[in-house]
């Protein structure tokens, strides 16, 4: 239960902590957060009842909250018109700086993404920030598989999401943990599809980027686009060579 939640905490808190909220009222880091407020009471918990911790800890969960919410927030972005609210980037020159002091590597790891993305806004090519596909989705917990990042970023040994051929079925996991858990109750979670299932198995007509988007009550006025209007990548960027060398 604590991976679950952990998916969805990483991508409610971990996007609204370093990437929604205002510089100047930032206090910890998600990161800082987490080991200081979750992970210690966790342990404290367990310990107290005797019980070792979880099998994934240090192998997986640890690892995370150095790269995880960072590549959910590119492809939370980058998807922007399949969400219901107006994401921010959050990557202007101060915080980028913000990011790279408290998770040192950010700027080798998920910046040159960034600066991909602002190079072609400033060249009045915003079509090519916008998706023509849809990311492969989670079979257990139905987030976007974001395994390349982590591999990038040294966490991971694979970029490659790992999947499973289970009773005529293929599933797709982001991570060894969340085949572990479905591998735990396969029942439970065999009749569940993930949007990505009912595109390639043809319950979404057109099968077109359009059609999905339709398909998931999406209308053009409610579908997400970038909160501060691009004005991140149209900010003079920073001399990063003293962080660089």
């Amino acid at each position: 239960m604590f991976w679950r939640s952990w998916r969805l905490f990483a991508l409610l808190t971990g996007l609204s902590m370093d990437y929604y909220t205002p510089l100047e009222h930032r206090g910890h880091s998600f990161k800082e957060f987490m080991r200081e407020w979750i992970c210690k009471q966790f342990l404290d918990q367990f310990r107290d009842f005797g019980l070792e911790k979880p099998w994934y800890w240090d192998e997986h969960f640890l690892p995370e909250l150095d790269w995880y919410h960072h590549a959910l927030q590119l492809g939370i972005w980058y998807w922007r018109p399949t969400v219901w609210w107006n994401p921010d980037a959050g990557v202007a020159p101060g915080e980028r700086d913000w990011l790279e002091e408290k998770y040192p590597g950010w700027h080798d790891n998920f910046g040159g993404h960034w600066d991909v993305i602002a190079a072609n806004l400033r060249e009045g090519r915003p079509e090519a920030t916008l998706p023509e596909t849809f990311p492969m989705i989670c079979n257990l917990c139905h987030v976007p598989v974001v395994a390349p990042a982590g591999y990038r970023a040294g966490k991971l040994a694979s970029p490659l999401p790992r999947v499973l051929d289970r009773d005529g079925r293929r599933y797709v996991f982001c991570s060894a943990p969340c085949q572990w858990v479905f591998e735990q109750a396969p029942r439970r979670f065999q009749g569940h599809t993930t949007i990505i299932d009912r595109f390639l198995g043809g319950q979404i007509q057109p099968p077109t980027m359009e059609g999905a988007l339709a398909y998931m009550g999406l209308s053009p006025e409610e579908m997400g686009r970038d909160a501060t209007d691009y004005a991140w990548a149209h900010a003079a960027p920073r001399d990063r060579t003293a962080t660089h060398g």
